[in-house]
């Protein structure tokens, strides 16, 4: 019956794909022993280029333009310095500043200008501790290993890399706490706008919450752009990963437990804005402590329906035959609920926990 149920919690032997997006040198060789958070590939690169035609830009003959230009080629330069004006101008409105911080890299007989992002070191970290068992210089490795993974439903996108802090239900986080700089947050309960900002203010390095209300997902830019949402131009600094996605539900007790056991331990927080392709992968530890908790039974929640959220035990192997409430006959599940009492649910509504 286990096997018939979807599950949200993966735990054991995984694998996992680390794709190469841009062009990078590999690290690591095949059968290599690698630990979550360990750099895999290292690249430079050079992520946005901005093209003017100055002649039109500042109304001026190619030859002037290519003399107001006051910024030599290959010169690295902040953001918003001014590239070209004119000469002995007080506040010009005629103006090339630069979008982004970078160098020209170069301007042409008429006048047309390049101006080239600034090149960054890049790096890639694996998020999964294990063995690679292969390496593809054009595509990226494969990590098998020991673990567990928890699937996210929402993502503000994103990766990092750190110890998990599990924050009880109600505790607060200052920004003169330096024990929280680098680490992933966790709670319990919906995302605040307040406690995600005190969480910006101490440095941490990702989020995991079980939901967020809908405005506060549009202005963290964790939503799609759909009819009649319009989105925060800015974008969150950290991932956001949300267990249950958009509302107000609390984190499921199991997950609260895999957290607050993980405290202090190394974890790796994937954000993906695909609805469901996000995840927060625990250690091996935690992995062997899910198996021995398993023999007290299959942990599962009821995901849609009336009694949608609704957190249990799976009584019995076998499921037994019954009629769902639109009447349609389908295999059902008795469960030993948290709280006390039991429920008849159909199969199909029910999701694995641990």
């Amino acid at each position: 019956m286990k096997d018939a149920i979807s599950r949200i919690v993966a735990c054991g032997s995984l694998r996992r794909r680390h794709s190469l997006p841009f062009p990078g040198k590999i690290l690591i060789d095949v059968g290599d022993t690698v630990e979550v958070g360990q750099m895999w590939c290292r690249s430079r690169m050079r992520s946005g280029v901005s093209v003017v035609d100055l002649c039109r830009m500042l109304s001026v003959s190619p030859e002037e333009a290519r003399r107001m230009v006051v910024v030599g080629v290959g010169v690295t330069v902040d953001e918003g310095t001014v590239l070209a004006e004119e000469p002995k101008r007080i506040r010009s409105t005629r103006q090339w500043i630069a979008p982004f911080r970078g160098a020209i890299s170069e301007v042409s007989n008429s006048a047309v200008a390049v101006f080239a992002r600034e090149i960054r070191e890049v790096a890639l970290y694996c998020r999964l501790a294990g063995t690679v068992v292969s390496v593809d210089s054009s595509a990226g490795i494969v990590v098998e290993g020991r673990g567990v993974a928890i699937a996210a439903l929402l993502g503000g996108g994103g990766r990092a890399y750190g110890p998990i802090r599990f924050l009880e239900a109600g505790e607060q986080h200052t920004s003169g706490d330096n024990s929280h700089t680098g680490s992933i947050l966790v709670t319990p309960e919906p995302l605040r706008t307040e406690w995600v900002k005190r969480a910006l203010e101490v440095d941490c390095a990702g989020i995991v919450a079980p939901s967020v209300s809908l405005d506060l997902a549009s202005s963290l830019g964790m939503v799609p752009a759909i009819s009649g949402m319009v989105l925060s131009p800015e974008t969150i600094p950290v991932p956001i990963v949300l267990t249950e996605g958009l509302g107000i539900a609390r984190m499921p007790r199991v997950l609260q437990d895999m957290f607050r056991s993980s405290d202090g331990e190394i974890a790796a927080v994937s954000g993906s804005r695909r609805p469901g392709d996000s995840e927060v992968m625990l250690s091996e530890a935690v992995a062997g402590r899910i198996s021995q908790s398993a023999r007290d039974g299959i942990t599962v929640r009821v995901s849609v329906g009336p009694d949608a959220g609704t957190e249990g035990n799976i009584v019995g192997d076998q499921p037994q035959l019954g009629r769902s409430q639109s009447g349609v006959l389908t295999p059902l599940a008795r469960l030993r609920k948290v709280e006390g009492g039991s429920l008849l649910s159909p199969i199909a509504n029910l999701e694995v926990l641990e």
